[in-house]
């Protein structure tokens, strides 16, 4: 048995990881969370998690299978936890906002987001990366997406924050599930309000899903603050995440950074090395089977909550050549920190064009970086793997 909550754990998992992947058998881990399981049996060998991510036909990601109506949340009905039809429709619905053509349009803006935050930092200044970047750039990004006002982001972020950890069930207890229907609750009230204030010609997604010209297909109101909410909650955590978990291992690899100076047309392979070495999000969000099933000679009954480990697949030695290695020339990497199937992650296009664009102009406008933290400070968080703060150093090349 692994203590998900144990600080050696939080600091670093990896180990734990491979003990689950030798392990004969998947690790089941008791929960206090409300969803009508007991508990939830974690799979970690990159196999299995590539199997249960593409599942659909004996897995649902529905909980109203197992509870009923009035015990669900606003957040249990995003489209993070629904089946087809329904999530084939709402998906469509704002699958253009992330599409090619319109994350290539938001290229020009989010360079511009950029340089202004890395202009605010002073030369040869020490700065919390995390709270001064990371953060920033992605609830910035968010804001404009749905329209929200800048002012309003960081109330957004600290709502979210609670809700993330009452959903994680490798921390999640009852005072923090108290604190999430709260958040939960404050939130839905922020969105509903913003939702009902949109006006004609507004250039947001919210007010593109309140004007849609298709009736059959419009979403109703309650699916709009659904859509909102996901945007919200799964919109900057991960990119906040890989932003400062990838910044964090370049500088505990000064070899590597020191080549992808060197050789600037390995960024795309470096966030792709930095997504699988420290995945922003550990472990998929719920599941639930449907029928009995064997997944690697194991079976599973009808109602059991399973979960993919998805940082224990993305170190697996059978998927990956010194998977304990960080290696930005590592070719080719089919990690699996976006997902995969029809759940994949609706917004990867676009946290990759922040990390490409975040990561080339930090590295073209400070000659050096310096890690000024003994060590990281992780956020007590076992579904995502993110840092509290990030303390650098950096000069600049124009001093």
């Amino acid at each position: 048995m692994i203590d998900l909550n144990s600080n050696d754990f939080i600091n670093n998992p990896y180990p734990a990881y491979g003990k689950l992947r030798e392990s004969s058998e998947p690790m089941w881990m008791p929960h206090e969370l409300d969803n009508g399981t007991g508990g939830i049996w974690l799979f970690s060998r990159y196999s299995d998690v590539a199997t249960i991510l593409r599942e659909t036909g004996n897995i649902s990601k529905d909980k109203s299978i197992l509870l009923p109506a009035g015990r669900l949340s606003p957040l249990d009905r995003i489209l993070l936890n629904m089946d087809p039809p329904e999530h084939t429709r709402l998906r469509a619905m704002i699958a253009p906002w992330f599409g090619v053509r319109r994350v290539a349009d938001m290229e020009t803006g989010i360079e511009r987001l950029v340089k202004d935050l890395l202009t605010d930092i002073k030369r040869g200044g020490e700065i919390d990366f995390i709270a001064e970047f990371a953060l920033k750039l992605p609830l910035l990004v968010i804001a404009d997406i749905l329209g929200i006002p800048p002012r309003d982001m960081l109330q957004m972020q600290r709502w979210t924050d609670v809700l993330i950890s009452g959903a994680d069930s490798g921390v999640s207890n009852e005072d923090i599930q108290k604190a999430q229907a709260e958040s939960m609750l404050a939130l839905t009230e922020y969105l509903s309000q913003l939702i009902a204030a949109q006006e004609p010609g507004d250039d947001n997604l919210i007010a593109y899903l309140n004007q849609s010209a298709k009736p059959d297909q419009s979403p109703t109101v309650d699916e709009t603050l659904g859509l909102s909410v996901l945007i919200v909650v799964a919109g900057f955590e991960t990119t906040v995440n890989l932003l400062g978990n990838g910044l964090l291992t370049l500088l505990l690899h000064p070899e590597q950074l020191r080549c992808l100076r060197e050789n600037p047309g390995l960024l795309n392979r470096a966030i792709d090395e930095m997504l699988r070495f420290e995945s922003p999000l550990q472990r998929s969000t719920y599941r639930v089977t449907t029928k009995e099933f064997s997944l690697n000679g194991f079976r599973l009954e009808p109602g059991q909550q399973i979960s993919a480990v998805i940082g224990a697949a993305n170190r697996d030695p059978d998927q990956f050549l010194n998977a304990d290695k960080f290696d930005i020339t590592r070719s080719p990497n089919q990690h699996l920190s976006f997902g995969l199937g029809i759940h994949k992650c609706l917004g990867e296009r676009l946290a990759r064009l922040e990390a490409t664009v975040a990561f080339r102009n930090l590295l073209q406008r400070f000659s050096y970086i310096e890690l000024l933290d003994t060590k990281p400070h992780w956020q007590q968080k076992t579904l995502f793997r993110g840092l509290r703060s990030l303390r650098i150093g950096l000069e600049n090349k124009n001093t």
